[in-house]
Order: C-alpha cells, then structure tokens, then sequence
C-alpha cells in the first residue's frame, strides 16, 4: 500500500508541475479547472501564473479574486493551514510558508516581489548543536484587511500587521504591527501613523 500511494503521489506531482509551466491564458484556465478542486475552498475567481509552486492544496483555503503571480511559491502542506480572503495579490518570486503552522490573509491585501512570510523558524537554543538538528518552531502570521508589503519584505512567525497597514520595502517584520501604520526597517518600526485609532 505503501508503494501505491508513493507512485500515487508522484504522478500528482508530475501533473502539477506540467500544468504549472503551461503558458499564455490557456494555461491559467487550465490551472483554475484544474487546481480548483485541489484546494480546500474556493469562493470564485482565482488566476495561477507560470512556475507557481503549490504545496498542500487541501489546506488552503480561497477569497475571490486571488492572483499568485510567476514564480511565487505557495507552502500549507505538513498540517499547515493558509487562509487567504478576497482581492489578493502576490507578485513574483515571493513566498507564503505555512506549512506547521498557520497564515491567514484578510481582504484587499498585496504582497509585493521578493517578500517571505513564513509561520516557522529554526531552532537555535543549543550553540554545541548545529541548527539544522534542532528542529524548528511552529506558529501564526496574521495580515488583517488592507494591508500592503512592499518588495524584499520578511514576515516573521506569531506577528500580527493591523488593517490598513503598509510594510516599507525592505521591512523584517518581528513583532505585532498596529492597524493604520507605515512600518519601515529591520527590525520594522513605526515610521508615522496613517491614522490614529479613535
């Protein structure tokens, strides 16, 4: 049974990554038929682009108007979960690693090229142990409605970014972001509010 569900696994991944190179509009159509029942939930229109790498369909969850551009890598597998609300955008060679843990994206939200969210980390307590054989740390990133990251941004695990937010280019985020702030630097602070909470 074992060697079955091995041939099995590969075959879907050979399908998944012909259907992932296919160019033009035919092949994104053919992706959203395709990949459609792959995912846990859809709630309408979504557009896949070439070299979009997908792992853990059945724990990825869709809003409508969901767009993940070229070369973007999309990770909920190992009991990951990734939530994604309506009119999203990822643009290219950007990451949204949830696999162990959790993301949850709320609506009108974009991630520019280059950013990496990632709901994991290595372990490093012990420095006689190399850290590659310590293990990792689990979990959640939350990105409330309206929120913008910038390009070259990094989201660490357990971080919350506050509706309406906008993360400077080239921001590591590390701790919880407020709603209505212009965050900026590494680690990100605050640079100004884009309005204050009444």
């Amino acid at each position: 049974m074992k060697v079955i569900n091995k041939i099995l696994n590969l075959l879907a991944q050979i399908y998944i990554s012909i259907l992932s190179v296919t160019p033009t509009a035919i092949g994104k159509k053919i992706r959203y038929l395709a990949y459609k029942p792959l995912f846990k939930e859809t709630n309408g229109k979504f557009d896949i682009d070439t070299g979009v790498t997908i792992m853990g369909f059945k724990n990825i969850s869709l809003g409508s108007n969901v767009s993940f551009m070229k070369n973007s890598y999309i990770y909920a597998h190992a009991k990951g979960e990734l939530i994604i609300g309506e009119n999203f955008t990822i643009n290219t060679n950007s990451q949204l690693g949830a696999s162990f843990g959790k993301i949850i994206i709320g609506d009108n939200c974009a991630i520019a090229s280059n950013c990496v969210l990632r709901a994991s980390n290595h372990t490093f307590d012990n420095p006689d142990i190399p850290f590659r054989e310590q293990g990792h740390t689990y979990g959640e990133i939350i990105v409330e409605d309206d929120v913008w990251i910038s390009s070259n941004c990094v989201v660490t695990a357990n971080t919350k970014i506050g509706k309406s937010s906008i993360i400077g280019a080239g921001s590591v985020v590390t701790k919880d972001v407020e709603p209505y702030s212009i965050m900026g630097g590494v680690p990100a602070k605050l640079i100004r509010k884009r309005k204050w909470d009444i």
